[in-house]
């Protein structure tokens, strides 16, 4: 029988990214991979410019951005008044090069009428990491839960993450961010609530997940425990109040859907990945309610809830308590956290 030491749990996990999926790149063969991938996206794509950046100095040459993407570019991704598009698109320069600088991964569209480096109307950036490469069979499973090596050694086998599926997935979650903006417009609407704002966020990432998830279906039958194990982290995640990317009831919706046969048409795959998405994506009042659970069950397991910001506090303070969705909160948690510590 196996059985929960908290004290084990909260000494050794997490102190997980906000922004938690690094692309794991080596020389060979994982750029094969990732140059294929993004050459499939691009000929299904041909308005847009697929542009990978590795670290901080490919980036370099593009500055400023606002020159580089010419005089009439803007980011259609957040919803603005013209006067504010130059400050949204320093913003974006800065946001790109602080997640290279910490070897994240992202992918942000750009509107492109007259760039400077790309004759196609959208430029898709998307930032990579070179720093983690899949020469260690353990290396996706290293980061997606960000434990000590010898730990991850004692976890079964069937909950490790494969490094070149963990990359694929990787890729068209992050692609698809792209994707997204350039069929549906808008994916983040003007608002000056913390809340709303955050919650638009968590809707983005549940409609690229599901993308990878049903796109992972597609290239592998035996998608299910991996999916499962992407789910248990995403589970963990939020002892580090990755709340945005918990993105597990999508995943399961996905899981759900093994069964099925699976369109390999990443257009349709596209849109079926909207239609998964908002079965499962909370309406506000559902995503404060959650937010605010996930901050007591954290507190019940008797976790440092440091990584909470303030303004979470203080915008959830007035929402009802639901006592059963913190339990089950915390209960997702502690089985997420025995199935990577236990043998089946």
């Amino acid at each position: 029988m196996c059985s929960i030491d908290r004290h084990y749990l909260l000494t050794i996990i997490f102190v997980m990214p906000i922004y938690a999926f690094s692309l794991l790149v080596s020389a060979q063969p994982s750029d094969l991979l990732v140059t294929e991938q993004i050459a499939r996206y691009q000929k299904e794509y041909p308005d847009i410019e697929f542009m990978l950046l590795h670290a901080a100095e490919d980036y370099k040459a593009m500055l400023p951005l606002v020159d580089s993407l010419g005089e009439e570019a803007t980011n259609p991704e957040d919803e603005h008044p013209e006067e504010a598009r130059i400050t949204l698109l320093e913003a974006q320069e800065h946001r790109i090069g602080m997640l290279l600088e910490n070897d994240m991964s992202s992918a942000t569209l750009f509107k492109t009428p007259n760039s400077n480096i790309t004759d196609k109307p959208y430029l898709c950036v998307v930032t990579m990491s070179h720093q983690l490469s899949d020469w260690n069979p353990i290396a996706a499973t290293l980061f997606m839960y960000n434990l000590d090596e010898d730990i991850v050694k004692t976890m079964p086998i069937s909950m490790r993450l494969d490094n070149r599926k963990f990359l694929a997935y990787t890729i068209d979650h992050e692609v698809f961010h792209c994707i997204d903006v350039y069929k549906n417009g808008f994916l983040f609407p003007m608002t000056s609530d913390e809340l709303v704002a955050s919650r638009n966020r968590a809707r983005a990432e549940m409609r690229a997940e599901a993308f990878a998830a049903l796109a992972h279906i597609t290239r592998h039958p035996d998608a299910k425990q991996f999916i499962s194990n992407i789910a248990n982290a995403r589970t963990l995640n939020l002892l580090d109040w990755d709340i945005e990317h918990y993105t597990v009831d999508v995943l399961n919706k996905a899981i759900d859907a093994h069964t099925l046969h699976m369109p390999e048409d990443t257009k349709q795959l596209a849109q079926d990945s909207v239609q998964l998405a908002s079965e499962v994506t909370p309406t506000l009042s559902e995503y404060k309610e959650f937010v605010i659970a996930t901050e007591l069950a954290i507190e019940k397991l008797g976790a440092n809830i440091q990584g909470i910001p303030a303004y979470y506090v203080e915008l959830i303070q007035d929402i009802p308590l639901n006592p059963d969705k913190v339990d089950i909160i915390s209960d997702q948690i502690e089985r997420a956290y025995l199935a990577i510590n236990c043998e089946p």
